[in-house]
């Protein structure tokens, strides 16, 4: 602090020349010299021209008591105490002076900006250095300082024009180059923001500063295989560490380099096997590559040597909820939430993201009284749209359709793009529900006419309604005008299956998978398809066992394998798999329904009539399915005992 203060010493002394003619007695008359504080504060600013710090604040403090009054005189003390170092006793200084000097609100500015740790100070910062902007030969410093809190309030823009002048003077400084770099980035223009630090870290002095805001800013642009290339580079010139790998291993992730990132993070964890941030990213890639058991122990592994460490258990409880696990995971995030009860207002993100774990859990388990009073944990800012899809799924559970209406239309949701077109979406879905057919349109129509992700979300909404021909009219539409939107392709195959245009939907499966031969929804749905027509049975075991692969822990995928297992005559296999997508997707009618022709053609009576008894209560939503399962129980009724 000293060192940014110091170029302010000038200023106490000319902080005084507005006062100078209270100051005429001479050095040598001591017995003035003892009455009057303006006398001191002349002998104060001598002891300042010789550099004698120490005595020139005696001097001020006997001034002070003399005239505790005076304003001027406590704002030219409270400069020569920010000079000195001494924050608390400045600013106590400069609480006294109603209306400060240009000086004065320079230094008060500067000292609120090096001592804030909230946006209130901040803020209070910023109005002193504004005021301040143009104070003499010490506008550079307040206006570099009021950029850096600017930026640390999120002001991005203001940021920016507040260091334009800085720029113009010095486009070649580094640490200017960093700012601005910083300031689009908060402004959202990503691109210019990555040339600015591009420029920076073309000169030694900034490289490594600047290299590592490149890379997170490629991160925000989703451009993960250029900021994987730019750290990976950076780490073999400059050296590696074990934070700096394990950041390479997250963007290689991103990348969908997961080979590449598993070979960094067994080198991490080779050097250091508790390195915490490599568990937590192993952990991550061995869930995402369909290996639950060794991403669990890897968490188990983290918490083992931190109990207390909130994002492993975050982290394990996500996985166990994918596990169906629940209980356990209810456990775990009740201890993170404990954790973060008596944290500051600063914790609020993560007590949002714990509130929304905790909801989905209860979500999960149909458990709706439970999961109402985390939901109401998630309100009392913008909602995220995560926040908001879940608030949705405990209306729809519930179909108070017209209760989600009304919530929608006083809830705030976040201004981004995709939280606007998720809202749309929710808004048309809830009309077409209640009977509303014009404000359904009012609102689809637009995404409709929107790009790919706004007609998803439009479509999404037919489908969720079941209006799978006027879904498949739209898709068709659409694509005409998108061309290549392999979403939408994929609405469209699955409208027309579900409205029994069956030979129409395989050719666009095959087609989607032919471009996308990693997707696993696609793979699937198809496989299903064949597999409930008992037609192509082998070509539906392979496409559904690749689907099993890329996501093992899909309730859904699972009992499809089961399925068609079952169709082939493989009942020992059809019933391993089927029981796994009962445990994991327990609300399913029907994976139950799937399970109770199983055990029915094994003349399993018993255990059949509990499996149709428990779709029917999941209330199967699919048409005739009702019906078709109280004929299989009914028949079953009438059938000898085995």
């Amino acid at each position: 602090m000293r060192r940014v203060l110091r170029a302010l010493a000038p200023l106490i002394l000319l902080a005084g020349c507005a006062s100078a003619d209270r100051s005429v007695l001479s050095a040598n008359d001591g017995a003035s010299r003892g009455a009057d504080p303006w006398a001191l504060v002349a002998q104060a600013r001598v002891r300042l021209e010789a550099d004698e710090l120490g005595e020139a604040l005696q001097l001020y403090g006997r001034a002070v008591e003399l005239a505790p009054t005076d304003q001027e005189l406590a704002e030219e003390y409270g400069i020569a105490l920010a000079e000195s170092g001494q924050v608390e006793q400045a600013l106590a200084q400069f609480a006294r002076v109603e209306r400060p000097s240009t000086t004065g609100h320079a230094t008060i500015g500067i000292l609120l900006a090096q001592t804030a740790d909230n946006p209130e100070q901040l803020a209070r910062a910023v109005g002193h250095l504004e005021a301040a902007l143009d104070a003499s030969s010490q506008g550079g410093a307040v206006r570099l300082t009021l950029v850096q809190s600017l930026l640390r309030l999120g002001r991005g823009e203001a940021a920016a024009q507040a260091l334009q002048p800085l720029l113009e003077e010095r486009p070649d400084d580094v640490r200017l180059q960093l700012l601005a770099g910083q300031a689009l980035r908060q402004m959202g223009k990503l691109d210019e923001a990555a040339e600015q630090f591009r420029a920076a870290a073309a000169r030694p002095e900034g490289r490594q500063r600047a290299t590592l805001e490149l890379v997170e800013t490629l991160s925000a642009a989703e451009k993960y295989r250029e900021a994987a290339d730019v750290l990976g580079g950076f780490l073999e010139t400059e050296g590696k560490t074990l934070a700096g790998l394990t950041r390479w291993a997250t963007l290689l992730v991103r990348a969908d380099d997961r080979a590449k990132a598993g070979e960094v993070l067994d080198d991490v964890l080779s050097r250091d096997p508790d390195f915490r941030d490599a568990l937590l990213v192993k952990a991550m890639l061995e869930s995402r590559d369909g290996r639950p058991e060794a991403a669990e122990q890897l968490y188990r592994r983290a918490l083992a040597a931190s109990p207390a460490d909130a994002d492993a258990a975050m982290g394990l409880a996500r996985l166990l909820v994918d596990l169906r696990r629940l209980d356990e995971a209810r456990s775990l995030i009740d201890g993170v939430w404990r954790q973060l009860a008596d944290e500051p207002a600063a914790a609020d993100p993560a007590r949002v993201e714990v509130a929304q774990e905790r909801a989905t859990v209860e979500l999960i388990d149909r458990k709706l009284d439970a999961a109402r009073p985390w939901l109401d944990r998630l309100t009392g800012v913008p909602l995220s749209r995560r926040s908001l899809a879940l608030w949705i799924e405990y209306f729809r559970q519930r179909e108070a359709f017209q209760e989600g209406l009304d919530f929608l239309a006083r809830v705030k949701v976040a201004s981004d793009p995709a939280s606007s077109r998720m809202l749309a979406g929710f808004t048309t879905e809830l009309k077409l529900a209640v009977g509303d057919e014009a404000g359904a349109r009012a609102a689809l129509d637009p995404l409709l006419a929107g790009d790919e992700d706004d007609v998803t979300a439009g479509l999404g909404a037919l489908e969720r309604r079941k209006r799978y021909r006027e879904s498949a009219a739209s898709a068709r539409a659409a694509l005409d005008r998108l061309k290549d939107a392999p979403d939408v392709e994929f609405i469209l195959a699955a409208s027309l299956e579900r409205m029994g245009s069956w030979d129409e939907a395989v050719p666009v499966f095959r087609r989607l998978i032919e471009g996308h031969p990693d997707n696993p929804t696609s793979l699937n749905y198809l496989g299903y398809m064949f597999a409930d027509k008992g037609v192509n049975l082998e070509e539906a075991l392979g496409l559904i066992q690749k689907a099993v692969k890329l996501d093992p822990t899909s309730g859904a995928y699972l009992d499809s394998l089961g399925w068609v297992h079952f169709r082939l005559g493989n009942l020992d296999l059809a019933e391993k798999h089927l029981t796994e997508a009962a445990r994991l997707e327990p609300y399913d009618a029907t994976v139950h329904e799937h399970l109770g022709d199983l055990f029915a053609a094994r003349g399993d009576r018993s255990r059949a009539e509990q499996a149709y008894r428990r779709a029917v209560a999941n209330e199967p939503d699919e048409p005739g399915q009702k019906e078709r399962i109280e004929e299989k129980l009914g028949k079953l009724a009438g059938a000898p005992a085995r």
